[in-house]
């Protein structure tokens, strides 16, 4: 017999980089970077413009630096009041056509975790303003979140012919849209291309930390592990406060067994931003290893309120639901998981073992563990212990 298994979460940080689609390689991609200089240049065309108009106004000024405009991308998580807030704002927003009232509803919708309806309504900015560059980029962001690489693909390509035809685009901007590049191309698999740009942009601002969170979590990915520990010392010594990156730092600590220096530094990321949902998640997997179930299940369910579609947090709540004995549950959290994060190897193969060992479904549980042994994102280790369970599951005289 197959020992009973339940996989224990595989410690993350970023959601965004995954598994590339299976769609294929979009045919113009290797056109979509601006370039290491666009930047500067969309400064200097951007200042340009408007000293114009500062002249006509008979008003001379030097226009404020826009790099820092980029932190109005990154804002953090809306806590659970800040999420009712936003909610009671949903229900009683009135429909209308204009332009900035739905880019603001798409973006609410967004931090709601509303992504079906986000898409509706950046769609239906889009429809209205076919070239609106900030409702391109962060439509190309959400399909990349939900794993639609040429759809992310082609929006960038868009806002990108839309970047350049613009007399005047803010710095902030471009930068996002790069670092939404690169992000497409890690989790399409191009590392070198995602690099390079992610480099840039530091160059540009050494404080940008999601460039340096990015990069360190894409060297852990390929298990190299002590460059991703330079790249993350060098944000935290220009961003210290930075929730990804001392999370990242969690994970490395985890990684090498360190186990109370990773809880401490999970710690330090929620006290620098209390609704960063992978910080909460990863500490609950510690305290999950330490048989502390109850604090383990009070931060999945903190993770869950902050973002609704985290598949890590539901796979941990399975987790933690199935060893304190509450099966119904931890069968709807796996379920959860696998209709949140259908590509997700790890739901599906804890929905598996649950369905084999406990509900004593075995053709269920058999077709799971097919499922999981044909995944691109498992490992090779899970899926050995897929097929391990498929050859236990099977009659005597099939063996």
């Amino acid at each position: 017999m197959v020992k009973k298994f339940t996989i224990a979460l595989v410690l993350a940080g970023l959601s965004l980089l995954g598994c590339a689609g299976s769609r294929g390689q979009h045919s113009v991609d290797n056109d979509l970077d601006l370039g290491s200089n666009a930047i500067v240049k969309i400064k200097q065309r951007s200042q340009s413009q408007s000293m114009r108009t500062a002249e006509v106004k008979g008003d001379v000024k030097v226009p404020p630096n826009a790099v820092t405009n980029w932190r109005s991308f990154f804002k953090a998580p809306p806590t659970v009041k800040e999420r009712s807030v936003l909610e009671e704002r949903l229900k009683h927003a009135h429909d209308s056509g204009d332009v900035d009232n739905l880019l603001g509803r798409a973006r609410t919708e967004l931090a709601l975790g509303q992504l079906i309806a986000a898409e509706t309504t950046f769609r239906q900015v889009l429809r209205h303003d076919d070239e609106n560059i900030e409702a391109l980029i962060e439509l190309a962001s959400l399909y990349l979140r939900i794993k639609r690489l040429n759809d992310t693909f082609d929006l960038l390509s868009q806002a990108k012919d839309a970047i350049n035809g613009a007399d005047d685009v803010g710095q902030g901007v471009a930068m996002k849209y790069r670092y939404t590049l690169a992000l497409a191309y890690l989790a399409r698999g191009d590392r070198e291309k995602g690099h390079r740009i992610l480099s840039d942009l530091i160059g540009v601002d050494k404080t940008f930390a999601p460039a340096y969170a990015t990069l360190g979590q894409s060297y852990l990915n390929s298990g190299r592990d002590s460059v991703a520990e330079f790249v993350i010392r060098r944000g935290l010594d220009r961003v210290h406060d930075s929730a990804s990156l001392l999370n990242l730092m969690g994970v490395l600590a985890e990684r090498q067994k360190r186990v109370d220096e990773a809880r401490t530094w999970f710690d330090k990321a929620l006290h620098a931003t209390p609704t960063y949902a992978p910080a909460l998640v990863n500490r609950a997997v510690l305290s999950t290893q330490t048989l502390e179930y109850a604090a383990a299940e009070q931060d999945l369910l903190q993770a869950l309120a902050l973002d609704p579609l985290n598949v890590e947090a539901l796979v941990a709540l399975g987790v933690v639901q199935k060893r304190q004995g509450n099966i119904s549950g931890a069968k709807a959290s796996f379920t959860k998981a696998i209709e949140v994060g259908p590509e997700d190897p790890y739901a599906r193969f804890n929905l598996a073992v649950l369905q084999a060992d406990e509900l004593q479904r075995p053709t269920e549980a058999a077709r799971l563990f097919r499922e999981v042994i044909q995944m691109n994102g498992a490992t090779e280790s899970l899926k050995d212990l897929a097929r391990a369970y498929v050859t236990d599951l099977q009659p005597p005289a099939a063996r």
